[in-house]
Formats: C-alpha cells, structure tokens, sequence
C-alpha cells in the first residue's frame, strides 16, 4: 500500500512538473514577437491621431479627436481598390475643407500631398478636395474605423482608392 501511495504521489508530482513547465513555456500576447506585418504598424494608431498640416512655412497639429466636433457628415461611397475589391460602406467624417479651415488653411492651393505612416503618399487636387463628399471619416458603417486604418481616414467618395488614404500623419499644402 505505502508503495502505491508513494508512486501515485510521484505521478501527482510528475504531472504538476509537467504542468508547469508547459504553462511557463506559452507565450503572452506582450510577449510574443511581433509578426513584420505587426511591427511597422506598432504606435501606428497612437501617432495618427494627430496630423500635422504644412502650408508653406507654417505648420498646424490637427487633432482627430476633434472630428466629431466640426460638423461631421455622413457619405455613401464605395472604396474601389486595385484588386477589384469593392467596399460599400457609409463613411461619417468632417469635409476636409473644414479641417483645413480649422487650421488656418486659405484657398484655393494647387493640392494637397497627403502621407500615411506607412510610407504611401497621395496627392488630392485642389477641386477635388474642396468637394463636400472629400471627407477625413472616423467612422464607417456606424462603427469607428478598423484600428489598423488608423483613427482617420481620407474618404473621396468620387475617386477610387488610390485616393482614400489611411494612417494619415502629414497633409502638406501645395501652392
């Protein structure tokens, strides 16, 4: 009997051991490495939310935590992407003119270069961003943008997706 006892006090004791080491051996998400994918957008959403405005030798921050503050609009539009996808959606954003309003921006500019964290650059005529469908959305479909499109995007509703920048970090006005 006390061999018994002693050997299923073993198994027990083997058992646990293995437990442990195999809880101990899981990553956490924090500590998980990073896929490539991953890592060019960490503190991506973090530093969107501030978009820095260049009109010449001034430069503006532009906080997109104000967006709902400036009027927003809602838009239909569908997001053409060179893939062939197409995204219909209902898009709830600020106009861009009134962005740069807000920021001191005078008109008319020849366009407007438009970057994103992760490199993209886009450049917006002046016609076309004055449109009043031209909006910077912080919504679609009635729920905040996906986190990876940053907390703002550019929506134009009468372009294809070429135009419609996300992760937006710099607007530069062109004269």
């Amino acid at each position: 009997m006390k061999k018994a006892s002693r050997s299923l006090v073993c198994l027990i004791a083997l058992v646990l051991a293995l437990c442990a080491g195999c809880s101990s051996g899981v990553k956490t998400s924090s500590s998980t490495p990073l896929l490539p994918s991953e890592a060019r957008l960490n503190g991506m959403y973090e530093h969107c939310q501030t978009i820095q405005v260049k009109d010449g030798a001034s430069t503006a921050e532009f906080k997109t935590a104000t967006l709902p503050s400036l009027n927003p609009i809602t838009v239909n539009a569908v997001l053409k992407r060179s893939n062939g996808m197409h995204i219909n959606g209902t898009w709830k954003g600020t106009p861009l003119a009134a962005v740069l309003d807000s920021v001191g921006v005078a008109r008319p500019y020849k366009q407007l270069r438009v970057e994103a964290w992760d490199g993209y650059v886009g450049r917006v005529a002046y016609d076309v961003a004055a449109r009043p469908d031209t909006i910077i959305a912080y919504e679609q479909d009635g729920k905040p943008l996906p986190r990876d499109d940053g907390p703002a995007r550019l929506v134009v509703a009468s372009e294809d997706g070429f135009f419609w920048i996300r992760m937006i970090t710099r607007i530069e006005v062109i004269r």
